[in-house]
């Protein structure tokens, strides 16, 4: 699989996969897309010991973003990360680029670990991360934790079908606490229907680099 590095609007660096000929961020700045699609309104500083879930882990810019709003907000406790990744063409190039986190020193450690030694866990000081390399429908199956955050970050529904089907929602789902919330920088109707029959409210999110919104999605507790 051959990778095409790109710069972003923002200046920060990403890549297209020439096979589904896709970036893997927005053209107008994959910093900013983790920051302002995924940690930024999922607001992920407001929990305790917070456990996410990373699925399409990809360059690991969504997993910086949220380690650092959640350490620049004054919340020191306990963060886990599970990183859903399946390519370790584009873990290669965590190895490679700079996009400025502060937690990105710890990332860049945790991928190297991984591809060089095959050590899938890395704990430092109050962070865990976890890589679950594989194929994340099946990877989630076997994730036993209640997690407080998502980030849905495949190729588009178009390009990646299968993880945006409603089963693999469902599955998200459940791996979610109650009042676990969800973010994509999707919102086409298929992503938003499957959401919302796995059980999820669906909200649009902000819009940053596209004309239409990114998307959220919140489990609430069921009442009898």
């Amino acid at each position: 699989m051959k990778l095409v590095p790109e710069k972003t609007g923002d200046g920060s660096e990403t890549f297209r996969n020439l096979v589904v000929d896709e970036l893997y961020h927005t053209k107008s700045g994959a910093v900013t897309e983790a920051i302002e699609k995924y940690s930024e309104p999922l607001k992920v500083w407001q929990k305790e010991n917070p456990v996410i879930l990373d699925i399409c882990f990809g360059l690991g810019y969504n997993t910086g973003a949220v380690i650092d709003a959640i350490r620049s907000h004054g919340n020191n406790s306990k963060i886990k990360v599970y990183c859903f990744e399946n390519e370790k063409v584009i873990l290669e190039k965590v190895l490679d680029v700079n996009p400025g986190f502060k937690s990105y020193r710890l990332i860049r450690e945790f991928v190297k670990n991984f591809l060089r030694e095959k050590r899938e866990t890395l704990s430092k000081g109050n962070i865990e991360l976890v890589m679950l390399f594989g194929d994340a429908r099946k990877k989630i199956r076997g994730v036993k934790c209640e997690a407080d955050y998502a980030l849905l970050d495949p190729f588009s529904p178009k390009k990646q079908p299968e993880l945006w089907e409603k089963e693999f929602m469902e599955n998200i789902y459940a791996a979610l606490k109650d009042e676990g919330s969800l973010a994509t920088y999707s919102y086409a109707k298929v992503v938003r229907e499957n959401l919302e029959a796995a059980g999820f409210k669906v909200m649009p999110g902000p819009v940053i680099g596209r004309r239409s919104p990114s998307t959220l999605a919140y489990k609430y507790k069921k009442t009898l």
